[in-house]
């Protein structure tokens, strides 16, 4: 019998075989995935011996084994090309996962096993090391904000609601990405005013000129288009997507919305939001909106002013007409020019992707003394996709999968995702993906899209130097709130002078990026808080209708004096995947969570790396860096962790300063 291609361990860094895997290869590796983990964790469950860390934790783990690597590789491959047929596994495997979970989280024969083993620990029967205690209380308690302690009845219900909320974020996703490329606008050659001729290149297709949407409200180009008229299009197709026709995602989120605050209830916590706080770093809602609606507040008070004067500019360029959401970018690009001497069109000779890839790597070895080699012989995981060797000082580390390519049938955006996860137990080394949205026309990109590598790539560095005994708390396994920390860290070394600028049009750079930070924070803190009044709102006071959807947003973001026409959210509630389709439900609060970690970091590498007497050399700070606080990923509490590297717990001043706000 021949081994799937997708669960092959037989080629160098037991890489999947790509080249040959078919989507039924996907499939039949997840399905033969959940048959061995429930069989594994049967014998687990009914293994008669004392309860030892080998015999539950280690036996856990190994168990989770064939199917982690199975959704790990096939969602890799379907977010880089979603074929109809990879579309249709998605959906037949959405609901068929769920129960499965179920099955395990709701099985109070292994919650008694593990029960078992923490009372003997506690008693001193059983050896277990800090990673061990860790693991086992997580654990612990997964099964019961699962509902485990559930009566049968109860979980009979919840198994059902798992079931639909499957179902129904899967095919939000596939809505809203239909919806995003649906939304795209035709316009004429003569009305792209203000684009380069690679721009418009790049938009043409057979004489026909067509701008495709991002996942964002704000779309890139409109800071260029000198076309009001178009602008003022863009920008409708963009926030007016998903809200009617047939890709029409409003039934799906009410749904969404409201099983997910039954089943709270049920689980016994106030609302979603309170489950996903407690599972993270924050631990409470209270402490999110704590630290979420003052620097939300206080960024929009600073668009306000921002926008002030945005507006008397753009009187000055066309007197009498509006100033209106979608001249925010265009005027704020004029006015960063001709305030700061710097227009980023004259970066293009530094902006071009191979050097600013190169430029990525080289902080990587000046920090970590990571080197990568291309490997031309090893197939990745999507079509074009680069495969790179990466060592240290000390001699093999893992595999680097790089996807640039825009395809149709790909996500938006950039992303990170594991294919191996590293693990002592196993011996796997890890393999990670970047993920970018670059057409092979690309030569050069804006520093929004060099900031966004440096970051994808934090995330890579996160799982390439991972060094934890369980697969399932390896690298990027952390917290929703702590996840982006380390990869907002990454993005301050562009930043360094001569890696990917010159000192001289760095600082050009860094004063002009300034300008404007009330609006880049207060969009997104804005989406912030909409995901969480969406997940702290009772039952009886969410929508019940597609029609409801609209003014509850409006609602929810006027209880915290957010609304402003000027400044709507970086996403509105119809097309916002983070957290209808992905994993981010009541936890988009994370990116300012961890930005405040980040601010905090960054200060540390400056005091002690940079000045006239530093206490150490980068490398020296960047393995600091690595060892206390990348190696350990989700083995240990994240707090636990900032704490070893920092000494003391992230301070929000840094944060304040680097954005200019005052709260």
């Amino acid at each position: 019998m021949s081994i799937n291609p997708v669960l092959t361990t037989e080629l160098p860094f037991a890489l999947p075989d790509f080249a040959n895997a078919t989507p039924r290869d996907y499939h039949v590796a997840i399905e033969e995935g959940m048959r061995s983990q429930l069989g594994a964790l049967a014998k687990l469950r009914q293994d008669g011996s004392p309860a030892t860390v080998a015999n539950v934790l280690a036996a856990w783990d190994r168990a989770e084994g064939p199917l982690r690597r199975a959704l790990n590789v096939f969602f890799s491959a379907y977010a880089s090309d979603a074929t109809d047929e990879m579309i249709a596994i998605e959906q037949e495997i959405a609901p068929r996962l769920a129960e499965h979970s179920d099955s395990i989280y709701l099985d109070g024969g292994l919650y008694a096993r593990l029960q078992d083993l923490s009372g003997r620990i506690g008693a001193g029967e059983a050896e277990a090391d800090g990673e061990d205690r860790y693991l086992l209380d997580e654990l612990l308690r997964a099964f019961r904000r699962a509902g485990v302690e559930l009566s049968e009845d109860e979980q009979t219900r919840l198994r059902a609601m798992n079931k639909r909320l499957a179902e129904l974020q899967s095919r939000f996703e596939t809505l809203n990405r239909e919806a995003r490329v649906a939304g795209g606008l035709e316009v004429a050659e003569d009305e792209l005013e203000g684009l380069t001729e690679e721009e418009k290149a790049v938009l043409e297709t057979d004489g026909a000129y067509r701008i495709e949407l991002v996942n964002t409200t704000q779309q890139p180009l409109a800071a260029k288009l000198a076309d009001a008229s178009v602008r003022r299009r863009l920008l409708a197709s963009s926030m007016n997507r998903a809200l009617s026709g047939e890709f029409d995602t409003r039934g799906l989120i009410v749904e969404i919305a409201r099983l997910r605050a039954e089943r709270a209830t049920l689980l016994g916590y106030p609302n979603h939001a309170a489950i996903v706080a407690e599972s993270g770093t924050a631990k409470s809602t209270d402490a999110i909106l704590d630290m979420l609606v003052p620097l939300a507040q206080a960024a929009l008070a600073k668009a306000r002013e921002e926008g002030e004067e945005l507006r008397a500019r753009y009187a000055e360029l066309n007197p009498g007409s509006e100033f209106t959401a979608a001249d925010w970018t265009f005027v704020e690009a004029l006015l960063r020019r001709e305030r700061f001497d710097f227009d980023e069109a004259d970066l293009g000779e530094f902006l071009q992707v191979d050097k600013v890839l190169d430029a990525v790597y080289a902080a990587a070895g000046e920090l970590y003394g990571l080197t990568f080699k291309l490997r031309d012989d090893l197939v990745g995981h999507a079509p074009g996709a680069q495969t790179y060797e990466v060592h240290d000082d000390d001699g093999l580390v893992g595999l680097f999968v790089m996807d640039f390519w825009a395809r149709p049938t790909k996500n938006g955006g950039a992303w990170m995702t594991n294919l191996v996860d590293q693990a002592h137990e196993t011996g796997d080394l890890p393999i990670v993906t970047n993920n970018c949205n670059y057409t092979p026309a690309t030569t050069t990109i804006s520093w929004d899209d060099v900031i966004t590598m440096f970051h994808e790539f934090g995330h890579a560095l996160h799982g390439l130097l991972a060094d934890t005994r369980y697969a399932g708390m390896s690298g990027t396994n952390t917290p929703r709130d702590f996840v982006e920390f380390p990869s907002q860290v990454n993005e301050h070394w562009a930043w360094t002078p001569g890696r990917v600028l010159p000192a001289e049009w760095l600082e050009k750079l860094e004063a002009a990026s300034k300008f404007g930070q009330g609006y880049a924070t207060a969009e997104v803190e804005i989406s912030s808080l909409l995901d969480l009044v969406w997940h702290t709102t009772p039952l009886d006071e969410l929508p019940t209708s597609a029609d409801e959807v609209e003014d509850f947003e409006r609602r929810a973001l006027a209880k915290y004096d957010l609304v402003d026409d000027l400044v709507p959210p970086r996403y509105r509630t119809q097309y916002f995947a983070h957290i209808w389709g992905g994993g981010y439900a009541a936890s988009y609060y994370g990116y300012a969570w961890s930005k405040v970690m980040d601010a905090d970091a960054v200060a540390w590498f400056e005091e002690n790396v940079d000045g006239d007497s530093p206490a150490m050399s980068l490398r020296e700070a960047g393995e600091h860096f690595r060892r206390t606080l990348l190696a350990p990923g989700g083995s240990v509490d994240p707090m636990e962790t900032y704490r070893s590297f920092r000494g003391r717990d992230p301070e929000l001043a840094p944060l304040l300063e680097r954005l200019g706000l005052t709260i």
